[in-house]
């Protein structure tokens, strides 16, 4: 099997010619977040335009490899549906790299993250990653403290909406 690389980035001309050819019809980007699965969803006119969903454990062998801010990633698609496949311990890395590079090329705000906290012991390690988000929800029975609720507040922009639900 021949691999091919790929580097994603702004200046590339594959980059380019996607965002020339998109028009720019998207409104912006919507992230969902749990302790093992994330998905980047941009949303346009016509609804949801296109979904990345990342995974650590790859399981085809029909996937493209890409460098993303010089670390390795494996990406299947599926119609409009993108799979990324990235080695664990970069998980945090790859998803604010992926991110940066989706709003700044397609000119999109963060319009929302819906961070589950169920088994997720160091979701708060990924606030700083969201700091442009218009609203981020944080659901789940895992308490958060008051400390970190400071941390959370002084961390996000004074514009972010915040919501907290406890389920």
């Amino acid at each position: 099997m021949k691999i091919f690389r790929i580097e994603m980035s702004l200046c590339s001309k594959r980059c380019k010619r996607i965002v020339k050819s998109t028009r720019n019809d998207f409104f912006g980007l919507r992230i969902f977040i749990t302790s093992d699965y994330f998905s980047i969803r941009v949303d346009g006119k016509n609804g949801v335009e296109t979904m990345w969903m990342f995974s650590a454990a790859h399981h085809d062998e029909n996937s493209r490899v890409y460098m993303l801010s010089g670390k390795e990633i494996k990406v299947q698609r599926l119609l409009s549906i993108f799979e990324v496949f990235y080695p664990p311990e970069h998980r945090q890395f790859i998803m604010t790299s992926l991110v940066n590079l989706m709003m700044d090329s397609l000119q999109v705000p963060m319009l929302s993250v819906d961070l589950h906290t169920n088994g997720f012991d160091d979701f708060l390690d990924f606030v700083p990653c969201f700091q442009k988000s218009r609203k981020i929800s944080f659901n789940g029975i895992t308490p958060i403290s008051g400390g970190d609720l400071d941390f959370v507040k002084n961390t996000m922009s004074s514009d972010t909406e915040l919501q907290f639900s406890h389920f």
